[in-house]
């Protein structure tokens, strides 16, 4: 039979069987069946399809959208057919046989009109609903992916091996006493520290950085602080921003505006605000040789300021408990082209001038630093000066007057004598005297952070600065010394890491202070975690204070 009389014949069997079904041979119709050639025919024509169980369910009552859908098949089918008419030779059907079949199946959609508009209307919906959940889709695939969240969690178990200072005078009683109530023989000591940072860039001259910080220590009693707000700033590249062209000299203009924490100097004598970020704006200029940096912010300080008066040579003093202002600024520049075989870099020297206009109460001072490669090769690799002096203290008084030359002053130069990448042995020498309240000051090895060491003067004045010193770890000396100290820095087998430190010296009376060793051992147990050992050990005379420390540390 001609091929147009058999579809229009498939047709009519079609609306006169046709029910649901997905694609065969269907569970629930037997071979035998006197109707299985037939649907077998119109699944394998794609007329028909199926329930998800694979069943065909000719039994059920066949409705109106069904058939519908039945009819919207037939007739993309029937006009695909006809359209290839032209390019096949054969027995076709007449004119007259082609009209009654295209007048029976415009009968049966005209039967059909509303439920076919009602299932276009629904698929055209499905479509811009599933194209604006692509979308929607996308957006939070990009938004996801310009946001990261990074980590650390770090546990530390450690105890007081040796405590002779516990209840001595002198050093003894105040200078390095390890954690309060703490003696061998004691329960041991646990800390554990969380910290939390969520990275964006919401657009290509902005980004945007959140920290928070838990710590939990169990030392005699259980203290714990809440999970708080460590810094949250954001940064805007200015000159994508302001559309200006890089050149030679500019080629970076970066603002930085929230709760921040910020640098100057070589060691962070000039200013280190590392032991609590301040809410202020950061301002960085400059290219790749020139650089501009400026912080201002806010602080809370509670004390006597003192100003002075030249006609009565006398200070006059007043209470502050309340906001203040923080000041700072810095200008370096790089010279020569690098030629470190070790540490490669941009230059051969860098030269910097910091400028502390206000910092904690009335502080002021000035400073120099040069981070220079030296030789370039392993030996006498590199070399790091940084020199400060402070003509003002928190309080207001002139340093130089009341509490003597010697503090007035504050040098550290620190050079390495080997590296050669897997080895660095490094020499330093301090003269460290009376430095900025926020300043990278070790006070204490024993502790993270220290805000309780005391500066004792030949005239006996206690200078009140030292209350805000910290601990960085960008150097290993203590305020008011005068000294020498050593590092070996030493990976073995590519994986165990040792970092060995020692410094031994005076204060600015010229008192001896303890001789500070300090062995740190770590082991990377993956690409995300290491466990470390650190042994320390602080002795004078027939005093002595030791730890020892175990960590885990994860990152993520």
């Amino acid at each position: 039979m001609r091929r147009i009389i058999i579809l229009a014949v498939f047709a009519m069997a079609m609306l006169l069987n046709a029910l649901p079904a997905f694609a065969g041979p269907f569970t629930d119709v037997p071979t035998d069946h006197w109707a299985y050639d037939a649907i077998d025919k119109l699944q394998a024509e794609g007329f028909v399809e199926g329930y998800p169980d694979g069943t065909f369910r000719g039994n059920r009552s066949f409705t109106r959208y069904e058939m519908a859908m039945v009819v919207a098949r037939i007739w993309d089918r029937l006009v695909f057919e006809l359209e290839s008419i032209g390019d096949l030779e054969g027995d076709w059907a007449t004119q007259d046989d082609l009209e009654d079949v295209i007048d029976m199946l415009e009968d049966l959609r005209a039967e059909f009109y509303d439920e076919l508009d009602a299932i276009d209307r629904r698929l055209t919906d499905i479509e811009d609903w599933r194209g604006d959940v692509d979308g929607r889709l996308r957006n939070l695939e990009d938004a996801l992916s310009q946001v990261q969240i990074s980590g650390v969690l770090r546990t530390r178990i450690e105890d007081i091996i040796t405590n002779e200072y516990a209840g001595g005078g002198g050093f003894g009683g105040g200078f390095y006493r390890g954690t309060p109530g703490a003696n061998p023989g004691e329960m041991f000591e646990f800390e554990g520290k969380v910290w939390i940072a969520l990275d964006a860039m919401p657009s290509d001259y902005l980004d945007v950085h959140i920290s928070f910080v838990q710590i939990t220590s169990y030392l005699n009693a259980v203290g714990a602080m809440p999970l708080v707000l460590k810094d949250a700033w954001a940064r805007a590249d200015m000159m994508k921003l302001m559309g200006w062209e890089p050149t030679e000299l500019f080629n970076r203009f970066n603002l930085v505006v929230g709760r921040q924490y910020a640098r100057f100097g070589e060691f962070g004598m000039a200013f280190d605000n590392g032991c609590r970020a301040r809410p202020g704006v950061f301002i960085d200029l400059g290219g790749d040789n020139l650089e501009l940096a400026a912080f201002l912010a806010r602080s809370h300080r509670t004390g006597l300021l003192a100003s002075y008066d030249p006609v009565t040579d006398n200070y006059t003093y007043t209470n502050q408990d309340g906001q203040e202002g923080l000041g700072i600024a810095r200008v370096s520049y790089g010279f020569g082209d690098s030629r470190s075989v070790v540490e490669p870099g941009n230059e051969f020297a860098r030269i910097g001038f910091n400028y502390l206009a206000t910092g904690v109460g009335n502080e002021q001072g000035m400073g120099l630093d040069v981070n220079t490669e030296l030789l370039g090769s392993v030996y006498l690799n590199r070399l790091r000066v940084e020199y400060f002096q402070m003509s003002q203290d928190q309080v207001g008084y002139n340093v130089s007057d009341e509490y003597g030359d010697d503090f007035e002053g504050s040098l550290i130069a620190w050079v390495d004598l080997y590296n050669n990448g897997n080895t660095r042995v490094s020499a330093a020498y301090a003269d460290v005297g009376l430095t900025p309240g926020f300043s990278s000051i070790d006070n204490n090895p024993f502790e993270e952070y220290d805000m309780s060491t005391f500066v004792t003067t030949p005239s006996g004045r206690i200078g009140d600065n030292t209350f805000y010193g910290f601990e960085s770890g960008l150097n290993p000396f203590p305020n008011n010394f005068v000294g020498i100290g050593m590092q070996i820095d030493h990976t073995w087998w590519d994986v165990l890491n040792t970092v060995l430190t020692f410094y031994d010296g005076t204060n600015q009376a010229e008192q001896d202070l303890p001789v500070v060793i300090r062995l740190n051992v770590r082991y990377p147990l993956s690409d995300a975690s290491d466990i470390a050992l650190e042994y320390i050990h602080s002795g004078i005379d027939n005093l002595t204070l030791a730890k020892l420390r175990g960590e885990f540390l994860v990152r993520f």
